[in-house]
């Protein structure tokens, strides 16, 4: 089962290509568009859980294809992609609706982390069939909680604890429970600093802990 399904919209063949290809192995469904018709008509059925949209195109631009999704009343996450002189454009998405921007060149661990944190947006108002994947629930609590740190937490510690989420669950969903397990057991001795030095509250390490079981019971047991 994939982790989700992200739609790739650039009229730039080589950048629809390295972000299919990329997010293809990390473990996720990946549709690519070409342009703003595409990915309307991609978006009006049903086919993304989120959406990486480059801010300069012809015809219709990113910003007004985000304007048109959010007509829709569509809630899909939108990451806008930029060209590092367009950065100030991006942010002023933010205003429109947009989840989060990314610059080109990638820095991927960021992409990751804004990917995972814009679906596990999409979980949490999911319903039972979401809440019962011990995988999206995870990623969901995980990045609920670190998202809630002080900025030296976040970074010291807070990402490291997505980057073990995101890694558990992709091992998991390739079938490579041991290292998945691994990964579990790293987030549990970075909630455990983290509750240390005061950066977690209770209440948030306790949904994460409690995600972190569920999570570690799916595993097939070995033997």
């Amino acid at each position: 089962m994939p982790l989700g399904r992200i739609l790739v919209v650039d009229d730039e063949a080589p950048v629809r290509e390295v972000l299919t290809e990329y997010f293809s192995t990390e473990g996720y469904a990946v549709e690519a568009a070409g342009n703003g018709l595409e990915a309307l008509s991609a978006v009006r059925g049903g086919r993304a859980d989120l959406v990486l949209l480059d801010v300069r195109m012809p015809g219709l631009d990113g910003v007004q294809v985000l304007r048109k999704i959010r007509e829709l009343g569509t809630d899909v996450p939108v990451i806008m992609v930029t060209a590092n002189e367009d950065v100030a454009l991006a942010k002023e998405t933010l205003k429109l609706g947009a989840f989060d921007y990314v610059a080109k060149p990638f820095d991927f661990d960021y992409l990751d982390r804004a990917v995972a944190a814009g679906l596990a947006r999409v979980s949490n108002k999911g319903g039972q069939a979401e809440k019962e994947d011990p995988w999206k629930r995870l990623a969901r609590a995980a990045f609920g909680a670190t998202r809630t740190m002080q900025p030296a937490a976040r970074t010291s510690t807070g990402e490291r604890i997505e980057t073990a989420a995101l890694a558990a669950a992709r091992h998991a969903a390739a079938g490579r429970a041991a290292v998945a397990a691994e990964h579990l057991a790293e987030m549990q001795l970075l909630l455990d600093v983290a509750a240390e030095f005061g950066d977690l509250p209770a209440e948030d390490r306790a949904l994460v802990e409690s995600a972190l079981e569920a999570a570690r019971r799916s595993l097939p047991v070995s033997g």
